[in-house]
């Protein structure tokens, strides 16, 4: 039987765990709020009480964490999992992380003979719950090719290998740009066309059959309609987050994003006017308020 860690059970590390266990492994699980670890272990994982507890004698440890350095402390820290990960173990940090912090996390685990793949996520929650998650691998191929069947087919469709340790993590960063870039453009073009008197539902059943149609303007309209910012993506704060890893790496790669550093100012100024909490789509509220028009079709 494969033994396999999950250290972080938010959402999507809660989810990655259940797929898991789903799949007959035997699975080791931590978080710093104890509770969310509570329905994994009435479904049969076992609970560690530090990261150290969860990575001894495991197969495979995931981790599934918000900011870089958390995950630089929990896998090679003063009491970091490193410490019990035996020679031969793969870490797999399914986290989106700094590919900076990526690699040098990758070069400290070599030397103690740990194998570590960066393979950060899109799809969501429920990609993680349904296992439809596409997922975007960097680190040795071989590593890769011995944890595709027994994890990633476990917890998603589309199993990407981009390259060198650090490639899953920018390949996930640019797909990042370009989400955000595209839901501020679905905003722009909303509200212009609802100011000119056009149907919203039209406007989108129209775009979607043309050459402005995207992932944001098949998915997100129904939510703006309504007015609900809460529930179908991550958190505006964790946009903002993920918009300064992709700006920061941008610059360490000397490569000009003049649509990025405006797309990170626009959602940081819609965080500080309150919707932190709320879906990133809530930056429809910024155009909104700044043409005098509202694009909500009642009942809906």
């Amino acid at each position: 039987m494969t033994r396999v860690g999950v250290i972080g059970t938010g959402r999507m590390g809660n989810a990655f765990a259940l797929n898991l266990l789903k799949a007959g492994h035997e699975v080791y699980v931590y978080d710093a709020m104890p509770a969310a670890t509570q329905n994994l272990v009435q479904e049969g994982a076992i609970r560690g009480e530090t990261p150290a507890d969860v990575a001894s004698g495991v197969d495979f440890l995931i981790t599934s964490l918000p900011r870089s350095e958390i995950v630089e402390e929990v896998i090679i820290g003063r009491d970091g999992a490193k410490n019990r990960l035996r020679s031969g173990s793969v870490v797999i940090d399914m986290s989106t992380t700094h590919p900076r912090v990526t690699k040098m996390i990758a070069g400290e685990l070599a030397k103690a003979g740990i194998d570590f793949l960066d393979a950060p996520v899109s799809g969501h929650a429920v990609g993680a719950k349904n296992a439809t998650l596409t997922i975007m691998v960097g680190g040795e191929k071989e590593v890769f090719l011995k944890s595709k069947g027994p994890i990633f087919e476990k917890l998603g469709k589309n199993i990407f290998y981009a390259g060198p340790s650090g490639t899953g993590q920018a390949l996930k960063l640019v797909n990042n740009l370009l989400y955000n870039l595209n839901r501020l453009a679905m905003c722009e073009g909303l509200v212009m066309g609802t100011k000119a008197g056009i149907d919203p539902e039209v406007l989108c059943k129209a775009v979607m059959v043309s050459t402005g149609a995207s992932y944001c303007m098949e998915n997100l309209p129904p939510d703006i309609f309504r007015g609900d910012f809460a529930g179908r993506e991550s958190s505006l704060n964790l946009a903002c987050k993920t918009l300064k890893l992709i700006t920061d790496y941008a610059d360490e790669l000397q490569v000009p994003l003049l649509l990025g550093n405006m797309a990170q100012q626009i959602y940081n100024i819609v965080k500080l006017q309150g919707h932190g909490e709320d879906s990133p789509t809530s930056a429809i509220t910024f155009y909104e308020s700044s043409a005098g028009v509202d694009v909500r079709i009642p009942g809906k």
